[in-house]
């Protein structure tokens, strides 16, 4: 399965907001706490938006191959 630049990038965010979050909670201090965490979010909000949607056509495709196979009894 391949991926993108993108999703790389977004990776790569979400690895260090999740290691400087709680590095800075315990650690490091509430500043580089609040920046870990809202990189956390960055990269979580930069998946949620290359995310591929679902498209209606594709959803009635599926829905067509489902009723065909439950009348046909096809498996």
């Amino acid at each position: 399965m391949g991926s993108t630049s993108a999703q790389g990038w977004y990776l790569f965010m979400f690895i260090v907001g999740f290691t400087l979050g709680p590095a800075g909670l315990f650690a490091l201090g509430w500043p580089i706490a609040l920046i870990g965490f809202a990189i956390l979010v960055a990269g979580l909000v930069g998946f949620r938006s290359i995310k591929d949607p679902a498209t209606q056509d594709s959803l009635g495709v599926e829905s067509k191959r489902a009723t065909a196979m439950a009348r046909t009894g096809a498996h």
